[in-house]
């Protein structure tokens, strides 16, 4: 099987075709296209005559390359095609370190990120539901700390943000923060001229990601984050992926009312990172 499914550059209907399969919402399928075209080693089609029969392709941080995805057909599987495909679109990185998430019952794909050598690391909870009543927000974001917030600058405030990135998401990503600039609302929050901490929303409801240098300041970012959607987008529902190991958002999530709705795992071979004071905003590039 594997000598009549070749391991070929992905084109661009390929992309779009798996990313509709893949996804079922317009903003991650169009993600997924964009993380794509610009994945550093390419993107890599498993082909079955005319047929894309599976697919992978990494997104580069400053020193990590995030698998974004990297999917088998479940006929085609068990016969090398996933080891192919991760080394193309793998190659080159380097002394960087892999990363990616795993659906949580995906056994196969949990052992396949073993085997390479990819500790499973956390879970990662997706928490959604509709967001409270605005005077409990405000409550909830005002809390023991007066913060100023200033709009994230992706550029003026990279020195700051990147180092918050590296302490607590495992590395940079100052290319992300540009695209993030353009696409989402930024806030950096700042405690004594000094920015401690960032968040995101996005039009969809997304909250993320979410940085705090210290835990206590992660439930005033998180209230803040969601009266942000309210006011930016008048959104009425929220979406996050909160890693296990948050155990403060998680907490104040079920407070009020959000719901768990799907777990992946995060993977990784850095041996070291703390993803306590992190929230993501997708799966795709976590």
């Amino acid at each position: 099987m594997i000598d009549s499914t070749p391991i070929v550059a992905a084109k661009d209907a390929e992309v779009r075709k798996l990313a509709a399969r893949r996804w079922s919402d317009e903003q991650s399928r169009q993600l997924y296209v964009n993380l794509a075209e610009s994945a550093p080693a390419g993107c890599w089609i498993a082909r079955d005559v005319d047929e894309p029969v599976g697919i992978a392709f990494a997104h580069a941080l400053e020193t990590e390359w995030f698998v974004a995805d990297l999917y088998v057909e479940p006929s085609f599987r068990n016969a090398g095609l996933g080891w192919k495909l991760m080394r193309q679109a793998t190659a080159d990185s380097g002394d960087a370190s892999l990363a990616g998430m795993i659906e949580a019952d995906d056994v196969g794909s949990l052992a396949f990120f073993l085997r390479r050598g990819m500790g499973l690391h956390v879970p990662v909870l997706r928490i959604t539901g509709e967001i409270p009543r605005e005077e409990d927000l405000v409550q909830m974001a005002a809390g023991d700390y007066r913060f100023s917030t200033v709009p994230i600058d992706p550029h003026k405030h990279a020195p700051s943000i990147n180092a918050l990135d590296r302490e607590v998401r495992g590395t940079a990503r100052p290319q992300d923060h540009i695209a993030f600039a353009q696409l989402a609302t930024g806030t950096a929050f700042v405690l004594n001229d000094e920015i401690v901490g960032y968040t995101y929303v996005w039009p969809d409801g997304r909250i993320g990601p979410l940085v705090a240098a210290s835990g206590a300041y992660l439930m005033q970012f998180f209230g803040f984050g969601l009266m942000s959607l309210q006011r930016t987008y008048g959104a009425s529902w929220c979406m996050a992926l909160v890693p296990g190991s948050n155990v403060r958002i998680m907490r104040a999530a079920v407070r009020i009312g959000l719901t768990l709705d799907q777990v992946r795992i995060f993977a990784t071979d850095q041996p070291q990172i703390d993803l306590s004071r992190y929230v993501g905003f997708h799966a795709l590039a976590f």
